[in-house]
């Protein structure tokens, strides 16, 4: 987003929201010491006082809007902060604020790109669309090469950006996966021991060759925690995922 002209003052709800993810009270937002960092590229020397940082950069950061007459202080400062010259050793931290930033932004048609500087992008009209516009868990998942069929079972939840319901989605992939592959019916640690063994069941599924023990204590270990994934996270009124095309 350009500067070359001057920008209208931003409206104090654009401003706050921006100040509320950057001056959040937890990583990955800034610190005080970074916010004043951020501040001297556009001129301003110190925080104003409030309550806590993200008042008093709200405070800040409007003010000299509407006393410079444009909302370029308010642009800049943004490109400062999210500048990814900031965050060479903590790379993460930057994909997780740009991530925050970015589903507050893309409600006013604004994104930060992958520059670090605030751009045009798609405008959202509902907190769903901003979720799935933003796409912050998507995103990430993507970035880490989850496989395509995981997405399948919950990328609605994700687009909701319910973790929670995701993971509970998620989860579903695994028996599901388990049963396709197998032939076997039934759920949980009776259908983990069928499928990958026990002591008195040899596996039909092999995460390696079981050829030493460190492989057969690898092998079990993965087991357990399919186990585990299923006893935490799993609905036992839903034990099958709905409306899933099973040709995957």
């Amino acid at each position: 987003m350009g500067t070359a002209s001057s920008n209208p003052v931003f409206e104090v709800a654009f401003t706050e929201a921006v100040c509320n993810v950057l001056g959040a009270t937890d990583p990955p937002a800034l610190s005080s010491s970074e916010l004043i960092s951020a501040l001297r590229v556009v001129r301003i020397e110190s925080l104003d006082e409030g309550a806590n940082k993200r008042t008093r950069l709200l405070t800040t950061l409007h003010n000299a809007q509407v006393l410079r007459g444009t909302g370029n202080t308010l642009i800049l400062f943004i490109n400062a902060a999210m500048s990814p010259a900031r965050y060479v050793t903590d790379p993460l931290r930057w994909e997780a604020l740009r991530g925050q930033l970015n589903a507050v932004l893309v409600l006013y048609g604004l994104r930060v790109n992958e520059e670090g500087k605030l751009a045009r992008g798609h405008a959202a009209t509902t907190l769903s669309e901003a979720a799935q516009f933003s796409g912050e868990l998507l995103t990430e998942l993507r970035r880490r090469g989850c496989h395509a069929v995981l997405l399948k079972y919950c990328s609605e939840e994700l687009i909701q950006q319910s973790l929670f319901h995701a993971v509970s989605e998620a989860s579903k992939t695994i028996p599901d996966r388990i049963r396709r592959h197998t032939g076997l019916a039934g759920d949980g640690a009776a259908l983990y021991d069928q499928a990958l063994g026990s002591q008195n069941m040899t596996p039909l599924i092999q995460i390696n060759s079981l050829a030493s023990d460190s492989e057969v204590s690898e092998h079990r270990g993965f087991k357990n925690i399919l186990v585990g994934v299923h006893g935490h996270y799993r609905n036992p009124r839903a034990h099958r995922a709905a409306g899933l095309d099973r040709s995957a």
